[in-house]
């Protein structure tokens, strides 16, 4: 009998595994193998290509985006400095000017330049003003010399600068961005909404009409220390301040009046009278003088917190002439001028009063009516006659300060803060 079994005549299937001749799958060629490797070496050519290319346009791209932010800072920063000078009159134009010019070239100093990027220095090619934001508001160019229209001055309120432009060099994307790339940025800024929190002069201000304007006239100190105090039309008399107390109190009322640590407050808000000896008809007029006289650069001796040019810096334009004070309009025209000795702070001279009507108040129920800017037209006799008068001009409620804030449940006021609107 073979190697087949049977049963029942039937033939059985062989066992697995016995038939010692089943072949094995056929072995792959080397050429194969050598096709694979050539296409995957074809892919990761084609793969690297796609990735350098991407690599080098974020890369030029990067680089556009880091010169048009150091330019849109610099313009940002110019139309800001600029719109802190606007005052009303020609001086604040031309300082707008100047200011605009060097804070563009010092955003690119500590701004741009620490970004490693070698670009062109950032200065401005244009300086406008105007009167209004609107779609057809006239524009009027002052880069090279005032074209406002006279007259005009004194309703500026807007600025707007354009940096020159820069040139960026395309290195890695030339067939998608061409060979080089250029960019200039434009900032525009000026007067806020009107402020209702405000930081003042601590004293209140009285006023007999207060929707009449009020130009050149003496405010004449009123002491303010005992149970109540009557104010007639012109008079002042002096606040309370932050840590003053019974029986003393000099040192920081002619702090407060010399601008550190000031009173703040909104329009309807209800001030405190000062009943300390810093108020009253002996010490009070020497407290205000010494306080409101850093501003020309004069600083008495003698107080324990001291009065110094550091801390309260003179003004730019310290001209004194008793016989003929200072206008406003000479003021805001710089003309005529005296420096300092000090360094100076522009706008010194230019103090925010609370005004109140006239009448009778007892210490603690005087109502902020308005906020009013004043000129401090010359310095203030702290002895003698007519000492602690601040001679002044009303500068009216309509004015550019440094800082301030609005709170929509209080009164509001004309005067306003420079920011950026575009």
């Amino acid at each position: 009998m073979g190697s087949e079994m049977r049963m029942n005549g039937r033939r059985l299937p062989k066992a697995a595994g016995s038939d010692r001749h089943r072949q094995s799958p056929p072995l792959r060629s080397p050429r194969s193998w050598s096709s694979e490797r050539g296409s995957v070496t074809i892919m990761t050519a084609v793969l690297l290509v796609g990735i350098v290319g991407v690599l080098g346009l974020s890369i030029d791209v990067g680089r556009i985006y880091m010169v048009r932010t150091g330019l849109q800072n610099a313009a940002d920063a110019a139309a800001l400095a600029a719109a802190r000078e606007l005052n009303g009159g020609t001086g604040g134009l031309s300082k707008a000017v100047s200011q605009a010019n060097a804070a563009a070239l010092q955003a690119n100093t500590y701004g741009l330049s620490r970004s490693g990027i070698s670009v062109p220095s950032v200065t401005i090619s244009k300086i406008e003003f105007s009167t209004s934001l609107a779609a057809n508001a006239t524009w009027y160019n002052n880069t090279n010399g005032n074209n406002v229209p006279a007259g005009t001055e004194t309703s500026i309120k807007y600025v707007r600068v354009t940096t020159q432009a820069a040139t960026v060099g395309i290195i890695f994307a030339a067939q998608a961005l061409g060979s080089s790339h250029v960019e200039q940025r434009v900032s525009t800024a000026g007067a806020s909404v009107g402020l209702n929190g405000i930081c003042y002069f601590p004293v209140a201000v009285a006023l007999n009409d207060l929707s009449i304007p009020v130009h050149q006239l003496t405010l004449s100190f009123t002491d303010g220390t005992g149970s109540s105090v009557t104010l007639a039309n012109f008079g002042y008399t002096v606040l309370n301040v932050p840590g003053s107390g019974p029986g003393g109190g000099s040192p920081e009322t002619a702090n407060a009046a010399a601008g550190g640590a000031q009173l703040c407050g909104a329009v309807g808000d209800s001030l405190t009278l000062s009943t300390t000896n810093s108020a009253n008809s002996t010490n009070g007029p020497k407290q205000i003088a010494d306080g409101a006289n850093t501003r020309f650069d004069s600083y008495h001796t003698g107080y324990a917190n001291s009065l110094n040019a550091t801390s309260y810096p003179p003004d730019t334009n310290v001209y004194d002439n008793n016989g003929n004070p200072l206008t406003a309009t000479q003021y805001l025209n710089r003309s005529p001028l005296t420096a300092p000795t000090d360094p100076g702070q522009d706008n010194r001279r230019v103090m925010v009063m609370p005004i109140i009507t006239p009448g009778t108040y007892n210490p603690g129920a005087i109502t902020i009516k308005k906020f009013g800017a004043f000129l401090l037209r010359k310095s203030v006799n702290r002895n003698g006659s007519g000492a602690g008068d601040l001679v002044v001009e009303y500068l009216g409620d309509t004015y550019l300060v440094g800082h301030g804030t609005y709170d929509p449940n209080k009164g509001a006021t004309n005067i306003s803060i420079p920011v950026l609107y575009r």
